[in-house]
């Protein structure tokens, strides 16, 4: 998440979502043994909750929204794939093998571009409707329309569109652009109304025209210069709705054309663009969750008809009506959401699954009736509410949290890499009354993103080059980039933040995949470099290295604001070593540590308004791809306002990439690009940690599953 991350700093444990969750009412109970144990042996504690009906989970953060469709962060996430389901599942702790779940069964064709999906028969939506291919169908159609960066329809919009295109507005200006192509190759008056173009863009093309100093007879040089006037009107509704009519049918009748239900069969058929090797680990994931078409139009949602798609695109979760609602097939319904306080979600008392999805799994309704995800900001508060017995397990705030937890600790469980699985053992005499789970491998990781192109606010003080702000293109100085990466202390955020658990990052993707390399060039923390880029800078632009320039940075300093989100102390201890180790360099040098509510951390990344914010990525489906393109071209990329320039140097080379199929050979292209990263500096790599995840002992059925966005509460049951 998404995604985005949107998604919990690496440093979290305890299912790594920022969602918040329950402190109830229960207390800690440990009931000492009635009879003697056999052989002698010391007798077994054992450790009751006094409400094994609900499961509380205190934790910081809230979700954006409940749309699958638009939700791209793990606190959403949890909730969403507790409530909602997919075509496919993940076996158990598997994150790369796919269990049947609303679909019974598939083919994929012999070229890998068709897939035929038998969608099941007797299940029933939370509101009461039936399950139906025209719901799944809808669905699909639905998320890739509806588009827009801030939502994870781009892991849907390549296999459907293509490598690099990966938003509806793309696919809709290619329309637009073939249609004007088809009627200047008719011949005939070039006009405002024989184009049906809107004025600004005929003015445009004209424009074009006369600069190119095109001869309008020809008619492929007048239809050379379409892609300069008529370009994709990313995440801009107004824009995109000015195209005309017939090329935004047009895109809409594609995506229907690639999406086809056939309710008489049962089946639903999905064409690609190319074969897509992860096409079932994207649709896995919750942006793949099924809703009921019949209840989505009656909340207000699209009515399915390729003249009407426009008016949702690029929905923010403000304005979506499906961000506070919810209707689902899944285990869990969604009792009420009470923003800034808590979620709960209720047992699904018909859930539809009859037979376990893997041995030993459950099936029926949920052992829990109730869970409780409560918003606690604070650790201290959720450690007390975990100590009294009234949290089921405890998410804290960063590793240098784990000194606090771990006298409680009764059963320790050692991640086993064979297995994928845990090797549980007591702790001491065994009495203490909490399991701690560690050393499992993430796939997420924290980093820094550096703004080039800010949107002027209060986080950039007064917007200049005069000591109390920076100018919004502070960092699309290359030096200043670099500077910041040597002044980041990675020792001591390892040692002190992370307690030594964690290893510097040095590329983009973790281990275990093309792209990851040990040898690859990197940063150290070297306050002689720091203060030397520094001083090559050139900010006010005038030519001059600012270490002998009185009026630029190195003389006059900067002040602005490094953002994190509220709870998440292991970002704000990275924004807290950044600004000290800049202040010691220069001492006019001054950067405000500054935490923001989730939401409110989300959509300012979003409207490029944060000159440095401290956020992380837990991957979608493992695959590179899934790295590169977010924090390069797509999300991250995005949110830093990377330039076009920059970009244009790495689209090639990730587009190489996913269409490579050698290892060995994604390896080298993908090493091209972790050169350019370390060269051009646009983020600060971390580090990469191990999880750990404490839980009441009263408490089974957890397992670790490295995608998901948090717990699967399904699985989960209390004695």
């Amino acid at each position: 998440m998404r995604k985005l991350f949107a998604l919990l700093s690496l440093l979290v444990v305890a299912s790594m979502v920022l969602a918040a969750c329950g402190g109830g009412a229960t207390t800690q109970a440990p009931a000492g043994p009635s009879e003697p144990a056999p052989g002698g042996e010391e007798p077994m504690m054992e450790y009751k909750s006094n409400d094994p009906t609900t499961y509380f989970r205190p934790t910081f953060g809230e979700p954006e929204t409940l749309d699958p469709a638009l939700d791209y962060e793990t606190a959403g996430g949890e909730i969403v794939s507790n409530i909602y389901e997919t075509l496919v599942w993940y076996n158990r702790q598997k994150a790369d093998e796919f269990l049947p779940q609303l679909a019974t069964d598939w083919t994929v064709s012999d070229d890998g571009t068709v897939y035929t999906f038998t969608i099941r028969q007797g299940v029933k939506f939370h509101e009461g409707g039936d399950l139906t291919p025209e719901d799944v169908a809808y669905t699909f159609q639905r998320g890739l329309l509806q588009g827009g960066y801030a939502s994870p329809q781009w892991l849907l919009a390549e296999p459907f569109f293509g490598v690099g295109v990966d938003d509806i507005s793309i696919v809709t200006a290619e329309e637009e652009i073939k249609r004007l192509s088809e009627i200047i190759a008719a011949g005939g008056e070039l006009t405002e109304a024989s184009l049906g173009m809107d004025a600004a863009t005929f003015a445009a093309f004209q424009e074009a025209l006369t600069a190119g100093e095109v001869d309008v007879t020809d008619l492929e040089a007048v239809a050379a210069v379409l892609p300069d006037v008529v370009s994709a009107p990313s995440d801009d509704r107004e824009a995109l709705s000015a195209f005309n009519a017939d090329s935004l049918k047009a895109s809409c009748e594609k995506v229907q054309s690639a999406i086809v239900a056939d309710d008489a069969a049962g089946t639903v058929t999905m064409t690609l663009a190319q074969s897509w090797g992860p096409f079932l680990a994207t649709i896995a994931n919750n942006w793949g969750s099924i809703m009921d078409k019949e209840w989505v139009i009656e909340n207000g949602g699209w009515d399915g008809s390729c003249d009407t798609w426009q008016n949702y695109y690029a929905m923010t979760s403000e304005e979506n009506p499906f961000t506070p609602i919810a209707n689902g097939t899944g285990p869990f319904k969604l009792d009420h959401w009470t923003r800034g306080q808590e979620i709960v979600l209720v047992r699904n008392d018909n859930y539809w699954r009859t037979e376990p999805a893997w041995e030993g799994g459950p099936s029926g309704p949920a052992a829990l009736e109730r869970v409780v995800i409560q918003k606690v900001d604070e650790f201290g508060t959720r450690f007390a509410m975990f100590q009294a017995g009234d949290a089921d397990n405890l998410v804290v705030g960063s590793q240098a949290d784990y000194a606090q937890v771990d006298p409680l600790v009764g059963e320790e469980c050692l991640y086993n890499g064979e297995t994928a699985d845990f090797d549980c053992a007591p702790v001491g005499d065994g009495s203490g009354p909490i399991r701690v789970y560690k050393g499992y491998p993430q796939v997420l990781h924290t980093d820094v993103f550096l703004n080039f192109g800010i949107t002027n606010n209060q986080y950039i003080g007064s917007g200049q080059l005069d000591g109390n702000g920076i100018p919004p293109d502070f960092f699309s100085d290359i030096h200043i980039r670099k500077a910041f990466n040597y002044c980041f202390d990675w020792d001591i955020y390892i040692q002190d933040v992370m307690v030594g658990e964690g290893v510097q990052t040095l590329t983009i993707p973790v281990a275990g995949m093309p792209g990851y390399d040990l040898n690859a060039s990197h940063y150290s923390y070297d306050p002689a470099k720091c203060e030397e880029e520094f001083k090559l800078a050139d900010v006010d632009k005038d030519g001059i290295p600012a270490g002998e320039d009185e009026d630029d940075v190195w003389n006059v300093g900067f002040r602005f604001a490094a953002t994190y989100n509220q709870g998440n102390t292991a970002r704000q201890s990275v924004a807290e070593i950044l600004a000290s180790n800049l202040g010691s360099v220069n001492e006019k040098f001054l950067v405000e540590v500054l935490g923001l509510p989730w939401p409110a951390f989300l959509q300012s990344q979003r409207d490029r308004s944060l000159p440095l914010f401290i956020s992380g990525w837990l991957e979608d489906i493992h695959d590179p791809h899934n790295w590169y393109q977010p924090y390069i071209i797509g999300t991250y990329g995005r949110r830093q306002s990377l330039p076009a320039d920059l970009t244009a140097q790495f689209q090639d080379l990730l587009n190489q990439g996913v269409s490579e199929t050698d290892p060995a050979k994604r390896a080298e292209i993908y090493a091209q690009v972790n050169q350019l990263y370390y060269d051009y500096a646009p983020g600060i790599l971390l580090a990469t940690a191990t999880g750990r995840r404490y839980e009441q002992r009263w408490v089974s059925g957890w397992y670790y599953n490295p995608i998901y966005s948090g717990m699967y509460y399904y699985a989960i049951s209390k004695q």
